[in-house]
């Protein structure tokens, strides 16, 4: 059980290329939970839509990549958004987008997974229910949703064309795709997963130090605020009570875990939730951790060589592990 850690270094160039990035995304509005700033949560999604670049289904097809629509089964079915190379493919990535809890979709991370399926990953993206406290929908609902799309992927593998599964998540989707994998192995299902990716998840509800002291300059987030916004997902619960494993990640047992990459930003306020993942991650199973200078949260939308050399890290981390 190890944990290996990497610290990018970037030539000067590059890195005036990620303080660039940076100056922009000062200036954007701030991600919060709050139901009163609905509005500015809705004018972030669509600037979120925009760096991410929207990719449409037809632009997708000119790179050799089709675009299925199918749903879980039970009572609340939950809409997956499955992205296919060309050929047979080399394993399935299920995977669960960011946006806070409260905003985003599957088709926000197009064009990341379009990239894997480029490399010859079958992509499944989980459009999961996202938090409203006027329609009473919270962090349970999310939850359940992501572990109904995985009970999918691991049962239709072989239908998909593969024997391997990966679980990848950033942001709130790391949050749940942690506790995925948590619930995966609790079921005795995690053999069907050869690995877990965490970009800048979220793993502490009741909030880091980091977290608790991030202040007017965060960048993408409200700083002063981040602490009480991650606890209005769980309302009912006292900071203790977001402690608890089923929706903390960082205080589950991790026994018995597919081996994990984490990528994290130094910049972001939520790096230690990374650090500390990690770190109990790499004393139960094997675990790496790659640290980003100077990169805030979301950079894998923001483009720029922080996003270029994550996406190369995180492809070079699945071949390893297929070929293990």
């Amino acid at each position: 059980m190890t944990l290996s850690t990497h610290v990018v270094d970037f030539p000067p160039a590059q890195q005036a290329a990620v303080r660039r990035i940076n100056a922009v995304l000062a200036r954007a509005p701030r991600l919060r939970t709050d139901p009163w700033r609905i509005e500015a949560g809705q004018r972030l999604s669509l600037w979120l839509d925009a760096a991410a670049g929207a990719v449409t289904v037809p632009r997708l097809r000119k790179r050799g990549v089709t675009v299925e629509i199918r749903q879980t089964d039970g009572e609340t079915p939950v809409p997956l958004r499955i992205l296919r190379p060309e050929g047979p493919p080399r394993a399935v990535v299920l995977d669960i987008h960011g946006g806070g809890w409260v905003l985003g979709s599957a088709g926000l991370n197009d064009r990341l997974n379009a990239h894997l399926a480029r490399h010859g990953f079958c992509v499944v993206s989980v459009d999961y229910r996202l938090l409203s406290e006027r329609r009473g929908v919270y962090i349970d609902a999310a939850i359940a949703d992501c572990l109904a799309a995985a009970h999918w992927t691991v049962t239709h593998v072989d239908d998909l064309g593969a024997a391997t599964v990966f679980l990848t998540g950033e942001s709130a989707g790391g949050h749940l795709a942690a506790l995925t994998a948590v619930a995966l192995r609790d079921q005795g299902l995690i053999d069907k997963v050869k690995g877990c990716v965490f970009t800048y998840g979220v793993f502490d509800l009741s909030g880091t130090e980091d977290v608790r002291s991030a202040g007017p300059e965060t960048l993408l987030f409200d700083g002063p605020t981040m602490q009480a916004d991650l606890a209005r997902l769980a309302p009912d619960r006292d900071e203790e009570a977001l402690r608890r494993p089923d929706v903390s990640p960082l205080y589950a047992d991790l026994e018995g875990l597919s081996p994990a990459l984490f990528l994290v930003g130094e910049y972001d306020p939520l790096f230690e939730d990374s650090l500390l993942m990690a770190t109990r991650w790499g004393e139960a199973s094997d675990a790496d951790l790659i640290r980003v200078p100077e990169a805030p949260h979301g950079f894998l939308h923001f483009g720029g060589p922080a996003a270029r050399g994550a996406r190369a890290a995180v492809r070079h981390w699945l071949n390893r592990h297929l070929k293990s």
